[in-house]
């Protein structure tokens, strides 16, 4: 059967196995491989015209945590002092906690956070690495 892979910005978007209309009409922004007889052509992957040649497409790393896996990796005594800290830097980020829907490790707001924790004796930087690469595990397991 024949097979086309339709390409914009250097990844695969679509497949197109042959029958009925292609999926993406033909334009300047977007390529068209044959790979009919190309059994290593996968969606998904990236194509390299230049070599000719398909290639897994980066891992992006998930960055998503829910509240009660950021307060699994902390200990009591870590969450108490966070919970309890007069500091309105703490307070401020204990607050941004509070009010989230979940925990976006990537989101600027989260190193502030842990930064105002560190800064405060609340946890160690060293402490605070931990924390996070815990985490990015909770995030992409």
């Amino acid at each position: 059967m024949k097979r086309q892979l339709q390409i914009r910005d250097g990844l695969v978007q679509v497949e197109w196995r042959g029958g009925n209309a292609m999926p993406v009409p033909p334009s300047d922004s977007w390529t068209f491989l044959d790979v009919t007889d190309r059994p290593e052509a996968q969606i998904g992957m990236l194509y390299d015209a230049a070599t000719d040649t398909f290639s897994p497409a980066p891992v992006v790393p998930k960055t998503r945590v829910t509240k009660s896996q950021v307060i699994s990796v902390l200990t009591p005594a870590e969450w108490a002092n966070a919970n309890s800290s007069t500091d309105a830097d703490v307070a401020w980020g204990m607050a941004q906690f509070t009010l989230a829907d979940h925990v976006d490790l990537a989101d600027p707001r989260f190193a502030q956070i842990f930064g105002a924790l560190v800064a405060k004796g609340i946890v160690t930087q060293a402490r605070a690495a931990q924390i996070q690469s815990d985490l990015m595990a909770l995030a992409n397991g």
